[in-house]
């Protein structure tokens, strides 16, 4: 009796943990998430942003092996093996005796014979060069490694503000969808009672049956736009799951937070934050050093280059003697080298003009980018700006939709009107409200748009997204 009490003590605390596992999921699926952390799960777990920052940690490594031309260069290595000579002959001039008359010796062709011979070969070496000149060359590739690196660093802050941006997009999306389908919800809800208002005035003699048909297609058609809104909805929910990193269908709520719109300054000043902030604008600007150090190491083959080297070798035919009396067995050679091409083919000329080339394509490049990201600012300036008046106007819209509504319905129910009339104001009421929704959501993403053109992206959020 007493085990068996054990067992069901613990199988009913195993019951409460599992409940209270299971209450803990569902509050977290519940739990709204703000934009905030949003940003801060994409951070972590975008795959973009992972890239991106692998790349900035491999240009580390590329200025680590950049002073590759200013160190020395050491080499050692070392071999055992076989030398196996077969059998062979050959003629030889071989001495035969003393001529009496002049005392030298008389020589006569004979055929001499090698047995098959087998010898060991050891060896050891140590080689060791250093660059003293080459026109510059490794100077230069240093300089350009770390201009690539801080290069690629400001990549990495363009693809996070990319990243946040994306984000942004993706939830303020969320947040209209889901505002549209409350709006095809009541609209439905509308169709529904009007639907239940024409039967009853049909059972009363009040109307005739073709109302009801025509409020039926109507309620239809509602539904219809609801399941169509729904499945937008869904639609964005994965792509905000996508962008954070997560399974497309972990389910996810977001707080509303429309409402909120700022003041812009002037123009030009926009345009001036923009060319001092913008990182793909700075990393334009290091590209174009970038080349220009290019062309500078393509110049630097014209020089002669200079170089020292030493270099050390043991060897004999037993391993033991290659590795011991160091005085004996060995070779040094040491000195110094110098090279310089006279002709290649004209390669170096081509490669010097290629470097050149490709740097004038960099200015115009940087150029071009200044003028387009002049014009995006200048578009999207003017966009808010028009989208926050139409915000005002879309209310007021909607105000007058809902009063033309409820004077459609009482008219319609005391037979001084008709359901078309009331469909119509409910078609234009739901019309207003869907346009106030987008607009709202536009408005919103302006403001992101243009602090991405900006720059500032991520300037704008790494406060709250750090606390």
């Amino acid at each position: 009796m007493g085990h068996g009490f054990i067992r069901a003590g613990m199988f009913f605390i195993l019951l409460f943990i599992w409940g209270i596992f299971l209450n803990a999921n569902a509050q977290a699926q519940d739990q709204e998430m703000t934009l905030e952390e949003c940003i801060q799960l994409a951070l972590k777990n975008n795959y973009t942003i992972k890239s991106s920052y692998y790349m900035t940690k491999s240009a580390d490594y590329d200025v680590l092996k950049s002073y590759k031309g200013v160190l020395p260069s050491i080499t050692v290595s070392a071999g055992k093996g076989k030398l196996e000579t077969g059998p062979s002959e050959y003629l030889s001039d071989e001495p035969v005796g003393i001529d009496p008359e002049t005392g030298n010796v008389i020589y006569e062709q004979r055929t001499r014979k090698i047995n098959k011979t087998v010898r060991s070969s050891n060896s050891a070496s140590l080689t060791v060069s250093q660059t003293l000149f080459d026109g510059g060359i490794w100077w230069n590739q240093i300089r350009k490694a770390k201009t690539d690196q801080q290069a690629n660093k400001y990549q990495f802050e363009n693809d996070r503000n990319s990243i946040i941006f994306q984000v942004q997009q993706a939830y303020f999306d969320l947040i209209k969808q889901k505002k549209l389908l409350d709006v095809y919800d009541v609209a439905v809800k509308r169709s529904q009672a009007q639907l239940e208002r024409a039967e009853k005035m049909y059972e009363l003699g009040a109307t005739a049956q073709v109302d009801v048909y025509r409020a039926k297609v109507n309620l239809g058609n509602d539904r219809i736009n609801f399941l169509n809104q729904k499945n937008i909805f869904e639609e964005a929910k994965k792509k905000l799951n996508l962008l954070m990193g997560r399974d497309p269908l972990t389910p996810i709520k977001v707080k509303p937070e429309f409402g909120v719109y700022a003041s812009l300054p002037d123009l030009n000043e926009l345009v001036t934050t923009a060319l001092r902030h913008h990182p793909l604008l700075k990393k334009d600007i290091l590209d174009v050093q970038s080349k220009a150090l290019t062309v500078k190491m393509a110049k630097g083959l014209n020089f002669p280059r200079l170089s020292v080297y030493l270099n050390y070798d043991r060897f004999h035919e037993n391993a033991i003697k290659v590795f011991s009396d160091y005085d004996q067995n060995y070779q040094v050679r040491y000195g110094l080298n110098v090279s310089m091409n006279l002709f290649n083919g004209f390669s170096d000329f081509a490669d010097i003009q290629k470097a050149e080339l490709s740097r004038k394509i960099a200015i115009e490049s940087l150029e071009e980018y200044k003028r387009n990201l002049k014009s995006a600012i200048h578009k999207t300036y003017l966009s808010y700006k028009s989208t926050l008046e139409m915000i005002k106007i879309n209310e007021e819209n909607l105000e007058a939709a809902k009063e033309e509504y409820r004077l459609a319905e009482e008219r319609y129910q005391i037979g001084a009107g008709t359901q078309l009339e009331v469909r119509e104001a409910q078609v234009n009421l739901t019309r207003a409200e869907e346009t106030l929704v987008s607009t709202e959501y536009n408005a919103k993403l302006l403001l992101a748009q243009l602090d991405n053109q900006l720059g500032l992206t991520y300037n704008k959020v790494k406060e709250k997204i750090q606390q």
